[in-house]
């Protein structure tokens, strides 16, 4: 059985490519859309694949049994990562695999956040392409995002951020891409949607005990106003802002146990999550 990892060049794709080569003999493809850029990783073979063009990833991913189709990035334009994560499942169906795990985004039922409503027809898309199914809804970078927030209050002096009463479930890249390895390799996960937290939930009151400074809950005009310190595009400025509406409604503050039952130990705790994080940024 043949697995393959779409992305294979990027943190989340390379880790679970990692993950993979610790529990499986199988042969592994990872597909990249720049061969002469890609990270190797030894026993892994690299074939070129393109979101953009379906016919080299078809091309790809002739001969592979299951493939991981992975839509991890979050900050595209949603119409295009519909239109990108959709030609990769009508490529991956064409080929002949006859599994597809599909990444998509956590508690999606319960996200409001504009710019992930796509993933509702990504899912419904790989529900009905043909080859078996399965759904991972995991909030990869969440920790790097909530990193970011430990980070800015380092700088300013306090954790600024429209999350009165809010709490999240953060999950550890590692631990997350070690359960989508145990999916790839083990049967029993066909028609399933697996909701991937964080062990725990944490507050921005708990974020702020890692920068060591108080936590200053603001409102969502007041957000906006400490943000154009940091010059960031008017977009990503408003996607901030639609996201702490999410947090505040609860969106993704309950967590699972599915993680833990997936990878058979204990996953790494929300703050130290959020804390291996913070280590990844140049003010960290």
């Amino acid at each position: 059985m043949s697995i393959a990892v779409t992305g294979g060049n990027g943190e989340f794709g390379s880790t679970v490519l990692k993950a993979l080569g610790k529990r499986t003999r199988e042969p592994l493809v990872a597909t990249v859309r720049d061969l002469a850029r890609a990270r190797r990783i030894e026993g892994v073979d690299y074939r070129p694949g393109d979101f953009d063009r379906p016919d080299s990833l078809r091309a790809a991913l002739s001969g592979v049994d299951v493939v991981l189709i992975n839509a991890t990035f979050f900050g595209a334009d949603p119409s295009l990562r519909r239109r990108r994560v959709s030609s990769a499942i009508s490529a991956a169906a064409e080929a002949g695999v006859s599994r597809i795990v599909m990444t998509s985004w956590p508690d999606l039922d319960d996200a409001t956040l504009p710019a992930v409503q796509d993933y509702k027809h990504l899912e419904a898309l790989v529900k009905t392409a043909g080859p078996a199914w399965t759904i991972l809804r995991l909030g990869y970078g969440l920790a790097i995002a909530l990193a970011r927030d430990v980070v800015w209050a380092r700088a300013g002096g306090e954790l600024v951020a429209p999350a009165a009463g809010a709490r999240v479930t953060p999950a550890d890249v590692t631990d997350l891409a070690e359960a989508a390895a145990v999916v790839l390799t083990q049967p029993g996960h066909d028609s399933v949607v697996h909701e991937l937290s964080g062990p725990d939930s944490i507050t921005w009151e708990q974020l702020a005990g890692l920068a060591k400074l108080p936590f200053r809950a603001v409102t969502d005009d007041a957000y906006r106003d400490y943000l154009a310190r940091f010059n960031l595009p008017a977009e990503v400025a408003q996607g901030l802002i639609d996201m702490y509406a999410d947090f505040r409604s609860n969106w993704a503050s309950t967590p699972t146990a599915t993680l833990g039952e997936l990878i058979g130990h204990a996953p790494v705790p929300g703050v130290e999550a959020v804390n291996r994080g913070v280590s990844r940024f140049p003010a960290g």
